[in-house]
């Protein structure tokens, strides 16, 4: 125990050091709660008496995704990371529940493990599909939310992205060693320092017979995209935008906005949209950031958060 311990710790130094993240490094507490029909895994960062925060990662990411970004705000908010439905150590859906609808799944997931939580005041910022579960909660049930982070989603996304992402985790999906991943993302992200990727990968991977694979879920679901045609899917996003412009107009709380400057799922034109249609919103670009803008950039990332925080929390 003591063995790993050092091992994860070390790693998570050497990611912050490349990240450029000038913090003390400690490690987060894991924790498992059984929740609407599944086990549950969940990171707390301590300091419980701060103000909590709630964060949501993003298809094919885990809870470990704000690591970077945890470790600058932990000294100011209490900060519970949740390993969605399918992703990181949490179970997958079982089968009986697979031609349900994973949206709604996932909307209720969130509602249990907020209610699991129990805070009387929190605020809920989510990146991506997490950004997605983060809209659809606020717009739903604002009765405990003090404020709202939505990074780099909008009920209107870029394609181009979305096939970029698809043909890394197709092209991905079973390699021989964890080297080999690392190669592969050290290609497809350039950008990011390569002992991020290694401490991200760490907790992205899982050792099968053949080799290695992603923990996350990659099952095909009756009725997901890849079943439909291409008008079906046209179709089927269309009616989802529509229902997520609707969850973005109801947001009551003070929200923020984040969009990577580098972006290739939201254009400046989505985010400005989807600010001017809320009723209490701003945007932040984060500089020298992608889609995944907290990795990517975490010292802007959480000072933005931050600033934004410290300025809309009520005072208690």
């Amino acid at each position: 125990m003591a063995i790993e311990y050092k091992q994860d710790i070390q790693l998570m130094a050497d990611a912050a050091a490349a990240a450029g993240v000038a913090a003390p490094v400690v490690l987060p507490t894991d924790h498992e709660v059984q929740l609407n029909g599944i086990r549950f895994h969940y990171l707390d960062w301590g300091n419980s008496h701060l103000p909590h925060v709630v964060l949501l990662h993003g298809g094919s990411l885990t809870a470990h995704t704000w690591d970077m970004a945890a470790l600058l705000l932990r000294d100011k908010y209490h900060l519970v990371a949740l390993d969605q439905r399918g992703h990181g150590d949490t179970d997958w859906t079982p089968d009986s529940q697979l031609g349900e609808d994973n949206n709604e799944l996932m909307l209720e997931d969130t509602r249990q493990f907020i209610e699991h939580l129990g805070y009387d005041h929190l605020s809920l910022v989510g990146m991506s599909m997490g950004g997605m579960n983060t809209i659809r909660y606020a717009a739903r049930h604002p009765e405990h939310l003090d404020a709202v982070g939505i990074v780099d989603i909008a009920p209107e996304t870029m394609r181009e992205g979305q096939l970029e992402m698809e043909a890394f985790r197709n092209e991905t999906e079973t390699l021989s060693g964890f080297d080999d991943f690392l190669n592969r993302a050290v290609k497809f992200m350039p950008h990011r320092p390569v002992a991020h990727l290694r401490y991200s990968l760490t907790h992205s991977l899982k050792p099968t017979t053949d080799g290695w694979t992603w923990k996350q879920d990659h099952r095909r679901r009756e009725g997901g995209p890849a079943n439909l045609s291409d008008d079906e899917r046209k179709a089927m996003n269309a009616a989802r935008a529509e229902a997520l412009w609707a969850d973005v107009k109801a947001i009551q709380q003070p929200t923020l906005l984040f969009k990577g400057e580098n972006s290739k799922i939201l254009s400046m034109e989505a985010a400005e949209a989807t600010v001017a249609a809320m009723r209490n919103a701003r945007l932040v670009v984060i500089p020298r950031a992608t889609h995944n803008v907290h990795s990517d950039n975490p010292i802007d990332f959480a000072r933005e958060l931050d600033g934004f925080l410290s300025a809309v929390l009520p005072k208690r």
